[in-house]
């Protein structure tokens, strides 16, 4: 039981940097100087970075309902 509180806090530590993470780019992307500028970085960085970003959140959000599931514990253990 001490295990999954411990794997449950890091998951969630891992969802709150994740959505931190998002607000920062995201923010990074509109203090562009101009409208050129702030299209570019849209289309190098902050695009391709969320969308790790997000299958990251997905994968956490997957991994913790798996952990508090009735048998999931045991899977994921592979027990």
């Amino acid at each position: 039981m001490l295990i999954q509180f411990s794997l449950t806090i890091v998951g969630l530590l891992v969802c709150i940097g994740d959505v931190a993470a998002l607000a920062t780019l995201l923010t990074w992307q509109e203090r562009a100087a101009d409208p050129i500028s702030r299209r570019q970085r849209l289309l190098t960085a902050v695009l391709p970075v969320s969308s790790l970003l997000l299958l990251l959140l997905l994968g956490a959000v997957f991994f913790l309902m798996m952990l508090w599931s009735p048998q999931g514990f045991e899977a994921l253990l592979g027990e």
